[in-house]
Formats: C-alpha cells, sequence, structure tokens
C-alpha cells in the first residue's frame, strides 16, 4: 500500500535536506543560511528538535530482536504523543516558511532521500492524521523490518567510523553529511582549509571548543605571516602582509562564532598557503 506523504511535513526529511543545503551553501562560498535554521529550529528547547530525534531513532536504531525493536516503536510513539502538538505546528510552520522565503523550493525538495521509505513510514506512523488502519499496520511492519536488518560492512574511512560510533548527536549527522560531500567537493583545498571546514561543520551548537579551536588557528596565522613578512622582499608587500597580521584579532568571550569568522579565516589561510608555494 502507498503511504500518503509530504516531505514539506516530515521533520527527518527538512533536517536532511537542510544538512545537504548546507554542503551546497559552503561549496559554492554562500552565507549558509541553512546552519542558521539548524540552529534556530534543532536545539534542545524546541519541539521540531525533538519530534527529530523520534524520527532519528526509528531511522538509525538497530536491534536483533523483533521483541526489542517493537517495545522501541512503542515508546517512541508515547514519547510523540507527549510532544507538545501546538508548538511543534508552530515551529514546523515557521521553518518551512523560512525554507520558502530562502531557497527555491522546487530546487529544495527534489533531492533524493536517504531511506525515503523509511522516513515515509515513520511519517505515516507519527503524523499522518488520515492514515488508514492497515496503512498503519504496513508503516509499522516497514520500520520494524528495517530496525531489525543487519547491517551489511562497509569500507569507511576513520573519520565516517568514528562519527558512526557517534551518531546520536544532531551536529555530527550534519557533520557526516557534510563529509561525504566533502571529499569529492574539496579535493583541491589545502588540510588546513579543510579541517576548518570540517570543526565548523562539526560544531553545529556553537560550542566552546569550535571558538577555541579558532583562536588557536589565529594565533598560528598571525605567527607564519609574521615569519613570511621577514621573507617577503619587497618592502610594500611586507608591510601589507604586517598590516593584516594586526588587523586579525581572536574572539573574545562574549562573542560567538559568526559565519564570518569562518570565512575570513579560511581567506587568511589562502593568504598563508600562497605565502607558503612562494617562499617555502
Amino acid at each position: 500500500m502507498k503511504v500518503k506523504h509530504s516531505k514539506y511535513k516530515n521533520t527527518g526529511i527538512l533536517f536532511e535536506l537542510l544538512t545537504r543545503q548546507l554542503t551546497s551553501d559552503t561549496i559554492a562560498g554562500n552565507q549558509p543560511k541553512s546552519l542558521s535554521f539548524l540552529k534556530k529550529h534543532f536545539n534542545s528547547k524546541t519541539e521540531l528538535f525533538k519530534e527529530y530525534k523520534i524520527y532519528h531513532t526509528l531511522a538509525t536504531q538497530k536491534y536483533d530482536k523483533d521483541t526489542q525493536a517493537t517495545m522501541l516503536i512503542e515508546a517512541l510513539l508515547k514519547a510523540h504523543g507527549n510532544l507538545n502538538k501546538g508548538q511543534l505546528r508552530r515551529e514546523k510552520y515557521n521553518l518551512i516558511k523560512e525554507i520558502k522565503d530562502t531557497y527555491d523550493v522546487n530546487d529544495f525538495f527534489k533531492a533524493k532521500i536517504t531511506d525515503y521509505k523509511i522516513m515515509a513510514s515513520i511519517f505515516n506512523l507519527l503524523e499522518n492524521k488520515e492514515a488508514s488502519p492497515l496503512s498503519i499496520v504496513d508503516s509499522k511492519v516497514t520500520i520494524l523490518e528495517h530496525i531489525t536488518k543487519k547491517l551489511k560492512k562497509n569500507k569507511q574511512n576513520s573519520v565516517l567510523e568514528n562519527f558512526d560510533k557517534q551518531d546520536k548527536d544532531t551536529r555530527l549527522l550534519t557533520y557526516k553529511v557534510l563529509l561525504e560531500k566533502f571529499n569529492d567537493k574539496y579535493k583541491g583545498l589545502e588540510e588546513n582549509q579543510q579541517t576548518l571546514l570540517k570543526e565548523y561543520v562539526n560544531s553545529v551548537s556553537n560550542s566552546p571548543a569550535l571558538k577555541s579551536y579558532i583562536n588557536q588557528e589565529i594565533k598560528e596565522v598571525k605567527k607564519d605571516l609574521t615569519r613570511y613578512s621577514k621573507k617577503v622582499e619587497d618592502k610594500a608587500i611586507a608591510i601589507k602582509i604586517q598590516e593584516t597580521k594586526n588587523i586579525i584579532t581572536p574572539l573574545n568571550k562574549n562573542s560567538s562564532v559568526k559565519d564570518d569568522n569562518v570565512i575570513n579565516l579560511l581567506n587568511y589561510y589562502e593568504l598563508v598557503n600562497e605565502l607558503k608555494t612562494i617562499h617555502g
């Protein structure tokens, strides 16, 4: 039986599409508004995030026994029933409105969805008020089979292996989606630029660790610029390098990491890498 389904209302799909858009925005060099949407709408204070965790658990949790899978489904159904539905509707409405105001909706929603059948079944089970008893049973069976399906062991790089051990955290799901695209699209970037972008996406919550990382990198960039300014024979260029070094300042205790901070550091890396190529 075909499940009646709406991508617009499916919280799991909305999150996946936003993380993909984050990748697209980053690759295109655009301001990643998708990251702001993730921080705003998928944080610990929102009902939308609580619903997303239910979607994510049903889509990723694995058990060997049907009894365990059934208990999980029932527990998550109960948890979904306890959500504030009025607040959830408002949050989802506001998110979809912001997406429509920012992106071409047809382009945004046309992407192929990972495990679409599972996401549609979860939506049917949790949210579809028009679902028939038969379609609900079909959805439960689909989810049950998915949870108990044996995982195929695929060869992964060490970063993704580490991710798989920690994928309960929302920010790490963002990181995985970016990394899959990242390895193909960012081969031309230097290692320091790649590392910065990975750290940035890995810290959707804007954690203190990200600020600490950026401040440490700023110190290293300033040291590099000081060293290379002494190697440059053209005094005018040397002065410009020193001026650039002087305007680079670390983030203070009260400030948060903004997109511009990351973009600026990427540009400083570009300067350092160019100087390194010329002067060794």
